[in-house]
């Protein structure tokens, strides 16, 4: 009896020492770099939502946003494993991958991506430079408007203050705008008080952030793609079990394509918030507009060259038509 006491012991610790033992208590931490609320958190919810639903013995818990970690920051919080999982712009990490701040100017969905190559070789690029896995992203297709307290007459804004971040900068340069760096909840009362004209924004979440108020116009076209990528720690996604990892990827691509039709809806309910705010839209000749967002494309292309030589030629052939 005393033998099948200790046999039996020994097979109890075998299991919570083997991977099938590790994952029935495998929760990973989850950041986000914007509020946990609004339209763009929907797709971090769903994500979530999606993978827990997955029966992987695995669970995904929010436990960092803004008020806890410095947006910015969120790269080197997957990096380090303070967090497992990040919801967050490749702008906010460039500084880590120079290349994420292409993720912008990509013009072909996702699912193209996929298919091609292009989201392999990111997830090489983000493994190589700071030991993160790339799972996948949303905002295919959701662009970027500039926003103004006063009317513009033309692409050139020379004189005009602009709250820019790098996402902006090299594109409001090119245009003749001062940026003026500084972080989202700081816009209103820039605005307000006139320290800045405008700002740039995609066409969601400025009535999350209390803008409509201080916002009277939206110049048309946009530009550029307001990507959110999911990124995880490299060390965390070894340690998971095939299944694991299996759930992650099936919820990810499910996040992606669930993503087309919540943007057809948002982008409508958006457009109408704004339109019910009083905030009128303003656009150029056609010329204008075509050389405005090839100004765009080209600023934000200049830049990733410039700092990756090595990966930028190809990740352009691979994710933007010309």
């Amino acid at each position: 009896m005393h033998m099948r006491r200790m046999l039996l012991g020994a097979l109890a610790a075998a299991l919570m020492a083997s991977p099938l033992g590790a994952a029935a208590e495998t929760t990973l931490r989850v950041g986000t770099f914007l509020a946990p609320q609004g339209v763009w958190h929907e797709p971090l919810a769903r994500f979530i939502e999606t993978v827990n639903a997955k029966n992987a013995d695995l669970t995904l818990r929010l436990v960092a946003d803004p008020s806890s970690v410095n947006p910015f920051q969120l790269g080197s919080a997957v990096q380090s494993g303070v967090v497992d999982i990040a919801y967050v712009s490749g702008s906010f990490y460039t500084s880590l991958v120079p290349e994420a701040d292409a993720n912008k100017l990509f013009n072909k969905p996702v699912q193209e991506l996929r298919e091609n190559g292009a989201i392999a070789l990111i997830d090489e690029i983000h493994r190589e430079r700071m030991g993160a896995v790339f799972l996948g992203k949303v905002g295919d297709e959701v662009t970027y408007h500039l926003y103004t307290a006063r009317p513009v007459e033309g692409p050139d804004l020379t004189n005009w203050n602009f709250r820019g971040t790098p996402l902006y900068r090299p594109f409001l340069t090119a245009i003749g705008a001062n940026v003026i760096q500084m972080q989202g909840s700081e816009v209103y009362p820039a605005m307000e008080s006139g320290v800045i004209d405008g700002y740039p924004w995609p066409l969601w979440g400025i009535g999350d952030l209390g803008l409509l108020e201080v916002t009277k116009y939206r110049i048309e076209p946009g530009f550029y793609s307001a990507e959110i990528g999911f990124i995880m720690n490299e060390r965390r996604w070894d340690s998971l079990t095939d299944a694991q990892r299996t759930a992650l990827g099936e919820a990810m691509i499910e996040t992606e394509n669930w993503f087309v039709e919540y943007r057809d809806e948002v982008d409508a309910a958006q457009a109408r918030l704004q339109a019910d705010a009083g905030i009128e839209v303003i656009t150029f000749s056609e010329e204008e507009n075509a050389r405005m967002v090839q100004t765009a494309d080209d600023a934000g292309w200049a830049v990733v060259m410039e700092n990756s030589p090595e990966y930028g030629p190809r990740i352009r052939e691979l994710t933007y038509e010309e």
